[in-house]
């Protein structure tokens, strides 16, 4: 594991601070955990971004729009209902 040195601004440091408290967690975890989920968003975007190259936008649109026609209002699952429904009970 590699070990750096990081300079920041006292009041970003203090704001990532009170972040990492809130979420019980050190400030090397919180910077590591925020670091990760970046580094993941922007190759997810970068892949999205190649697997639609090649692909028609408005036919693409057209067929979000009709899924999302089909979809229902109500309540969502409660997780002892997903889990039922995945264990199959």
């Amino acid at each position: 594991m590699a070990t750096l040195s990081l300079r920041m601004r006292d009041d970003l440091k203090a704001k990532a601070q009170e972040l990492a408290s809130k979420q019980g967690v050190s400030l090397n975890s919180y910077i590591n955990a925020t670091l990760a989920a970046t580094i993941a968003q922007s190759e997810t975007l970068a892949m999205m971004g190649d697997r639609l190259s090649n692909v028609d936008r408005e036919k693409l649109h057209a067929r979000v729009l009709k899924f999302m026609s089909k979809t229902q209002t109500g309540t969502e699952p409660t997780p002892a209902e997903i889990e039922r429904a995945v264990s199959g009970e």
